[in-house]
């Protein structure tokens, strides 16, 4: 038997969003997050949560206070309001644009990218980037599920 702390037991921080998911319902949760990133300088984001190969993550529902595993094939977009939890990077470019969802919500903003100049049209954006990807729209940030956007429109 182990005494005191586990040692295999990974220090983590709380990340707050709201959960948007495709069954239609919304909830209130906080993410568990690394301060160090396991592919990259730094905290790690829900950009790395969302894009890793876990199919189930761990979440904690605010309101009822029990952690939760959650499909994350199921969350349709999030909404945050800090910015360095889902996206880092300095001199990113601003794409502005309209994204339509298959449950016919609309949302506006811009994809922050850092991609080489010569690939920075939108559709170079959602071909080139992972399953979840991060909107500026203000005054949250949303991180969306490209498997249930419908069409996006530039400007």
């Amino acid at each position: 038997m182990r005494k005191g702390k586990d040692p295999l037991k990974v220090k983590k921080f709380k990340c707050r969003a709201n959960v948007h998911f495709s069954t239609g319902g919304s909830l209130d949760v906080h993410f568990f997050l690394g301060y160090q990133a396991e592919t990259h300088s730094g905290p790690e984001t829900l950009l790395d949560v969302l894009n890793s190969d876990r199919m189930f993550v761990p979440i904690e529902d605010i309101l009822m206070n029990e952690v939760l595993l959650i499909g994350k094939t199921r969350i349709v977009y999030l909404e945050l309001l800090e910015t360095g939890s889902a996206l880092q990077g300095e001199g990113l470019t601003e794409l502005p644009v309209t994204v339509e969802l298959v449950n016919g919500e609309t949302l506006r903003g811009s994809f922050l990218t850092d991609l080489p100049p010569d690939a920075r049209r939108t559709s170079d954006y959602l071909n080139l980037m992972p399953s979840y990807i991060c909107l500026q729209s203000e005054p949250h940030w949303l991180v969306i599920n490209k498997t249930y956007v419908l069409s996006v429109k530039q400007g």
